[in-house]
């Protein structure tokens, strides 16, 4: 049984050297949910102790919660971050289009969306104009981010920016 709901207008597949992404095979329209993550929830504790792969494939839902997706992966695993990126979060949850996007384009968000711990950090290669170099746990509270992003973070960032919570 799946875990997660991946749109029929998308599918994972080869990204070249950021090995799989999700791609668009179908023109989606902004507003449009292109995917809902499921999986399993532990703290920051249980996180550290599974495999990079694991946590790498893993979304943080609030200050010490963390939803890790199935053993075996699912399509939807697969979301690239961007520092440019065509989707944003809605809820904690929901993957959703925040612009038209093209059959063929890479489908991706950002991290600073949804994380804010330092256990997914890396180099950034998304390539965009706009890109950070590096992706922290701290990105959501940069002031550029802050504004871009509203309407498009998780609930529980959201919550914590309400609350003056940096």
């Amino acid at each position: 049984m799946q875990q997660s709901f991946l749109s029929g207008r998308a599918e994972a597949r080869t990204a070249g050297a950021k090995g799989r992404g999700v791609f668009a095979t179908a023109p989606i329209a902004a507003g449009t949910t292109v995917a809902a993550f499921g999986g399993w929830i532990c703290d920051r504790a249980e996180l550290d102790t599974l495999s990079e792969e694991r946590r790498t494939h893993s979304i943080q839902v609030d200050d010490d919660l963390y939803m890790v997706g199935p053993d075996d992966q699912e399509e939807a695993d697969y979301f690239n971050h961007s520092c440019a990126p065509n989707t944003g979060i809605v809820g904690n949850i929901l993957l959703v289009a925040m612009r038209d996007i093209a059959a063929g384009e890479e489908i991706c968000f950002d991290y600073a969306m949804c994380d804010a711990a330092d256990y997914d950090e890396f180099d950034c290669a998304c390539g965009e104009p706009s890109c950070r170099k590096t992706v922290t746990g701290a990105d959501w509270k940069l002031a550029t981010l802050r504004d871009r992003y509203q309407g498009w973070r998780s609930t529980y960032l959201q919550r914590r920016l309400d609350e003056g919570r940096l």
